[in-house]
């Protein structure tokens, strides 16, 4: 398990073995692979599970009530979420021991039942039962960050706390394809993210083009061109609404005005859609880090920010005739080699952000970061933005495609005169390799730092 996982496991661990009665809410990237944090904390624990449906409240306490009533719980055919934690309470009492109870998609109880949390915090929190310990695991981050404290009130006192459970690094998805070329694995996170549970699609035997036109493009096994298909249609309702406005997005086209441009739909409703886009956790907003330099920096831009959903609509949704009508090797030659390393770059970028990062936490910066991101201008960007608390600043750039050269140097420096910034270290990223003269400046300004792609897919 890597180190960020045992971190998260840790503090569930933490929360578990006050042996305090506990209200606890995890969510984020709970079904992309990062489970293994709940299978794990759940392996020496007395536990019931309920995966909630999106259903009404009337509904949803039937379906846990008739779980109850073939378990030999007596409760009314329709009974209170209050009457259902009494019997988990009974239960507890029963086999006296401490218990866990995980309710996954809680926001589908919450949504339809705001008094959701006050209903059961009057058993869970009262004396005279064994420790039970509510893990309510969510999904929606954006709605549980953003709405859901406006949606249940003063209840969320009744909350002990709060984990957010991240996404896999690269690092990990690194050793899990040992066997790719280094621009094959980077392309294939371009991909899946950190989605650990898409990654087994994928053979590290076989070249990034091969497990695309395998899994995506082989009309007889195209597995992961169906599983896009089922994830788009499950989150997104209005279909024709949301397919327009994401295929823009996947084609540059990223502030609204574009988007009203490029789809003919109203802004007013945009905004709503995309409101709804950010909160399925596919869409997000972008937000340069803070600097001096405001009027130079570029506001209102949204990009995907779901890594499939991303892939699907930049080459596989305006061509679903051809998919049918190609083989798979002709379209991915067609359709998809052109446009893929502008593609990938991106997710380069955040390989290489999640890289400064993990120096960070072990040590190996010439300072603590206190704050970091990107800074997005009108005219360029800086794609890594790292300070201290005392105000230590490093500036990043990542190069996927070309050799960078010393001229880059000097657009960086002027980028960071616009955004207002004063590096002290510059941290110059490149997966084809430095020229000559770039190199030379390196050797002489100690506060240049060249990172080629071996180095880092290595460290």
């Amino acid at each position: 398990m890597e180190k960020t996982k045992v971190q998260e496991l840790e503090v569930l661990n933490g929360y578990f073995n006050s042996g305090d009665n506990q209200i606890v809410i995890v969510y984020g990237h709970i079904r992309t692979g990062s489970a293994t944090v709940i299978t794990t904390f759940a392996e020496d624990k007395e536990y019931l599970y309920y995966c909630a449906c999106s259903a009404s409240e009337r509904l949803q306490q039937f379906l846990i009530g008739d779980i109850l009533r073939k378990k030999g719980h007596d409760v009314p055919d329709f009974p209170t979420y209050k009457e259902i934690t009494e019997a988990i309470e009974n239960y507890a009492i029963k086999i006296n021991k401490p218990l866990v109870v995980f309710v996954e998609n809680f926001e589908d109880i919450i949504k339809a039942s705001p008094n959701f949390i006050e209903e059961i915090s009057s058993v869970v929190y009262k004396s005279g039962h064994p420790q039970m310990m509510i893990v309510l695991m969510g999904s929606n981050a954006a709605w549980i960050e953003n709405n859901m404290v406006e949606k249940i009130g003063a209840q969320a006192a009744n909350i002990s706390g709060f984990l957010k459970i991240k996404s896999y690094s690269f690092q990990e998805m690194r050793k899990r394809f040992s066997k790719m070329s280094d621009r094959d694995v980077i392309s294939s996170y371009a991909v899946f993210g950190g989605n650990a549970r898409l990654w087994s699609y994928f053979d590290e035997n076989k070249t990034f083009k091969e497990n695309v036109c395998e899994k995506f493009l082989d009309v007889l096994n195209s597995v992961l061109l169906r599983e896009t298909l089922r994830i788009l249609e499950e989150n997104l309702r209005e279909t024709a609404v949301y397919n327009t406005i994401m295929y823009g997005l996947a084609n540059g086209k990223n502030k609204l005005n574009d988007i009203h441009h490029a789809t003919g739909f109203s802004r007013a409703k945009i905004m709503v859609y995309l409101k709804s886009l950010i909160e399925l956790g596919m869409v997000e907003k972008v937000y340069s880090f803070a600097t001096t330099g405001h009027e130079n920096v570029q506001k209102g831009v949204y990009r995907i920010c779901d890594p499939l959903a991303h892939f699907f609509y930049r080459f596989f949704y305006s061509h679903l005739t051809e998919i049918i009508r190609f083989d798979s090797e002709e379209y991915y030659n067609t359709f998809i080699a052109e446009g893929l390393d502008e593609y990938v770059a991106s997710a380069y970028r955040a390989v290489c952000r999640e890289y400064v990062v993990k120096l960070a936490e072990y040590d190996k910066l010439p300072f603590k970061i206190d704050e970091e991101g990107e800074w997005v201008g009108k005219i360029d960007s800086l794609d890594i933005v790292a300070q201290s608390e005392s105000g230590d600043t490093l500036v990043g750039a990542c190069c996927w495609n070309s050799k960078m050269d010393v001229d880059a140097i000097e657009k960086i420096r002027s980028c960071c005169k616009r955004a207002r910034v004063n590096p002290d270290y510059y941290y110059l990223f490149s997966a084809m390799g430095f020229e000559d003269g770039l190199k030379e400046l390196a050797e002489k300004e100690a506060s240049i730092k060249l990172i080629e792609l071996e180095e880092m897919m290595n460290a």
